[in-house]
């Protein structure tokens, strides 16, 4: 039997590769690297004085933050960019989200929006802020229109 052995050279390898990679990726998402948009988990806590939230963010920079709060609601969001460890490297598996995220969260009481402080240590952001009085009342004048 005769056969001819044909050469592809690393080009054709690397384009098979290639070509390997996309199929399982459309098969199996765990193993594609995709910008989302995420939702950090967030805890929150309440004492008779004060409300504190706390939100997962892994990752970021403190700058890369935005916060808001009013009386009833706080506002969290920002972005956390992509980890680019190796250059010519492919994704065996990528859990980790990135992008864009904002959580908008009702608080469980009026809070003084004045009063919120944010810190950010190992991951872990914290926003405290104080409850506004509930059974305070606020005494009305009456004015004279004449």
């Amino acid at each position: 039997m005769t056969y001819i052995k044909i050469n592809f050279g690393s080009n054709f390898e690397d384009e098979f590769q290639k070509a390997v990679d996309e199929v399982f990726h459309l098969v199996r998402p765990a193993f594609k690297n995709y910008e989302c948009i995420w939702r950090p988990n967030i805890d929150m806590y309440e004492s008779a004085e004060e409300v504190i939230v706390l939100a997962d963010m892994a990752g970021l920079n403190k700058e890369e933050l935005h916060i808001e709060v009013d009386r009833k609601k706080i506002k969290i969001a920002g972005i956390r960019k992509a980890i680019q460890l190796l250059h010519n490297g492919r994704y065996c598996q990528a859990e980790i989200p990135h992008g864009y995220f904002e959580r908008n969260i009702v608080l469980p009481a009026p809070v003084d929006a004045q009063s919120a402080v944010a810190s950010y240590a190992d991951g872990i952001l914290m926003v405290r802020m104080s409850k506004l009085p509930v059974h305070k009342a606020h005494h009305v004048s009456v004015i004279s229109t004449k």
